[in-house]
C-alpha cells in the first residue's frame, strides 16, 4: 500500500521508509488513520487519510490526499528562483515567527465535508496547545473557503503567531493571529501573484511585504524597492539605491538591508524585529517555490561560533513543543533522546556538523528542553509532588519513588536531590 501511495500522491519522491503511520483524534471527535510523509521536501508532513471512524460510530475505508506546507529552503544550486525571461517581481514578505498551521477539510466516504482541522507538519491533527491558541481566532473566512465543495480537497497555510505564541521574535502588536503564508488549490501550490488574483483568498490576511524584487522586460538588472504600504517598519525604512547583475546579488542586498533594519530597532527597542523574510515565486526550472532569506547579521551569528547558541537551540525545542506537545511524555519515555534527534536534525540547516555534535550544543539542548517542558507544567511545589507520589505508592520504598519521580517529572531532574531529602524525611516519621 505505501508503495502505491508513493507512486500515486508523492510522485516517488517519498518511499515507503518516510511514511509513518498515525493514528488521531480530531477536535469533533473523529478517528482518522492514515500515513503522513516525513520526508523533508515539499510534501513533508503531507498525508494519506485511509480509514474514518466518525464520531456516531459509523467506520469506513477512504483514501484522500492532504497537502501539507512544503520545506522552506536557503538559495542553493537547486533551489533558486526563476530570473531569466521577462519581467519579474518577487515580493519578499516578513517571515512571521510562529508555528505553521495547516487547514484542511475532512471528507466522508460520499465526498462532503465532515469537520474543518488544523494540523502541524509532523501531526495528523495540531496539538491541544496549538488547538486552544485557533480557538481565540477569527475563523468566519476559514469557514466560508471551505463551505465551497470545490474546496473540500485543498489546503491552507497559515502562520500563527503573536504574544501567546511567542519564540524568538516578539509581535507585541499581536495577542494571537493567523497570515495566511500558502495555499494548495486544485491540486497546485499557488505562487504570491496567484493568491492574490484567487477570489477565494480575498478575505484573508498576508504577512507584510517589506520589499520587492523587480526586473524589467527591457533591463537587464535588478532593483531592490521598499514597500511603502508597510507601516509597521515605516519609521524604520531603508532604500537601496543600487541596480544588480543577477537576482541572487539582489538578495543579498536583501539580507545587508535587513540587518540595517534589525540595528535601528535594536537601538531604540533592544531587541530585533525582523527573524527574515520569505519569497513564494517561481523555481528556475519548474513549478512554486518557497524561498527564505535571514538578515546578514543573524546569518553570521550561525557560522562564527564553535557551538550552537542557545537562543537558536530554544527556537527548535519550543517547535518540538509546536509539533508533540500533548505526546512528550509518551515520546521520552519511549526514547528520551526522540528530542536530541529531532533538534539536531532541524539545526542542520544553519549549523555545521563540529558545531552541532559539540558537547556544549548537546548539554543546551537537554537543559533547554527540561526548562521548556518544566515551564508547561502547571506549578507545583516539589514538597506537595513528593506527598502526592507517596499517597499514590504507599508501600514504596525511597529508591522506588526516586525512580517514579524520575519517570514521572524528567523536567524537574535537577531537583532530584531535594525530592530525595524530602521522601527520606516523610518516609522516617
Amino acid at each position: 500500500m505505501k508503495e502505491k501511495f508513493c507512486e500515486k500522491y508523492f510522485n516517488n519522491t517519498v518511499k515507503p521508509k518516510h511514511l509513518r503511520e498515525f493514528e488521531a483524534k480530531t477536535p469533533n471527535g473523529n478517528l482518522i488513520k492514515g500515513y503522513i510523509s516525513r520526508k523533508p521536501n515539499r510534501y513533508l508532513g503531507s498525508m494519506i487519510i485511509t480509514h474514518i471512524t466518525e464520531k456516531n460510530g459509523k467506520s469506513y475505508d477512504t483514501e484522500q490526499f492532504v497537502q501539507s506546507f512544503p520545506k522552506i529552503h536557503y538559495w542553493d544550486k537547486r533551489h533558486k528562483l526563476k530570473e531569466d525571461e521577462g519581467q519579474i517581481i518577487y515580493h519578499c514578505q516578513e517571515k512571521l515567527d510562529g508555528t505553521c498551521l495547516i487547514i484542511y477539510s475532512l471528507n466522508n466516504e460520499q465526498g462532503n465535508s465532515i469537520e474543518i482541522i488544523p494540523k502541524s507538519r509532523s501531526q495528523a491533527v495540531a496539538d491541544q496547545r496549538i488547538l486552544d491558541m485557533y480557538k481565540l481566532i477569527d475563523k468566519k473566512a476559514i469557514e466560508e473557503f471551505f463551505s465551497n465543495p470545490i474546496h473540500f480537497n485543498d489546503t491552507l497555510m497559515f502562520e500563527l503567531y503573536g504574544i501567546l505564541n511567542r519564540h524568538e521574535i516578539a509581535h507585541m502588536d499581536t495577542y494571537i493571529d493567523i497570515v495566511l503564508i500558502g495555499a494548495f488549490v486544485d491540486e497546485t501550490f499557488l505562487d504570491h501573484f496567484s493568491i492574490l488574483i484567487n477570489s477565494d483568498l480575498d478575505n484573508f490576511k498576508m504577512p507584510d511585504t517589506i520589499f520587492s524584487i523587480e526586473k524589467f522586460p527591457d533591463e537587464n538588472t535588478f532593483s531592490v524597492k521598499w514597500n511603502e504600504d508597510n507601516y509597521k517598519l515605516k519609521n524604520y525604512k531603508t532604500i537601496s539605491e543600487k541596480t544588480f547583475p543577477t537576482l541572487f546579488d539582489a538578495i543579498q542586498e536583501v539580507k545587508a538591508l535587513m540587518e540595517k533594519i534589525n540595528q535601528k530597532y535594536f537601538e531604540h527597542n533592544g531587541r530585533r524585529v525582523i527573524e527574515g523574510i520569505v519569497i513564494n515565486g517561481e523555481h528556475f526550472f519548474n513549478g512554486q517555490m518557497y524561498l527564505k532569506v535571514k538578515p546578514k547579521d543573524i546569518e553570521a551569528e550561525a557560522r562564527q561560533l564553535d557551538s550552537v547558541p542557545r537562543r537558536f537551540v530554544l527556537k527548535e525545542v519550543q517547535k518540538y513543543f509546536d509539533e508533540f506537545g500533548s505526546n512528550v511524555r509518551a515520546l521520552y519515555e519511549n526514547d528520551d533522546t526522540h528530542y536530541i534527534k529531532y533538534v539536531k536534525h532541524q539545526l542542520k540547516e544553519e549549523f555545521s556538523y563540529e558545531q552541532i555534535e559539540d558537547p556544549r550544543t548537546l548539554r543546551r539542548i537537554k537543559n533547554t528542553f527540561m526548562d521548556v517542558w518544566d515551564s508547561q507544567i502547571p506549578p507545583k511545589s516539589i514538597q506537595n509532588i513528593c506527598e502526592e507520589l507517596i499517597r499514590e505508592n504507599p508501600d514504596s520504598t525511597v529508591p522506588e519513588l526516586m525512580k517514579i519521580f524520575a519517570r514521572t517529572y524528567p523536567s524537574k531532574k535537577r531537583q532530584s536531590r531535594y525530592a530525595f531529602n524530602i521522601f527520606s524525611k516523610i518516609m522516617s516519621r
